[in-house]
C-alpha cells in the first residue's frame, strides 16, 4: 500500500509540473508572448547601447583631456 502511495503522489507531482511548464511555454510563444519578449530584448538592448555610448563619451572627454595636455593647447 505505501508503494502505490508514492508513486501515486509521484505521479501527481510530475503531472503538475508538467501541466505549469506546459502553460509557461504555450504563452511564451503565442503572438502575445512573443511580443512581450521582443518588447524585454528591445529594452534590454536600448539601455546596453545608452551605457556603451555614455561609456564612450566619458572616455573620449578624458583622452582628450590627456592629449590637450600632453600638446599644451590648454594654454
Amino acid at each position: 500500500m505505501g508503494k502505490r502511495l508514492f508513486w501515486f503522489a509521484v505521479g501527481v507531482g510530475l503531472a503538475a509540473v508538467v501541466v505549469l511548464k506546459g502553460r509557461e511555454y504555450y504563452e511564451r510563444f503565442t503572438p502575445k508572448g512573443v511580443a512581450t519578449q521582443l518588447e524585454k530584448t528591445r529594452e534590454g538592448l536600448v539601455d546596453r547601447v545608452g551605457e556603451f555610448l555614455a561609456t564612450m563619451g566619458e572616455a573620449m572627454d578624458t583622452r582628450e583631456g590627456e592629449l590637450r595636455e600632453a600638446l599644451g593647447l590648454d594654454e
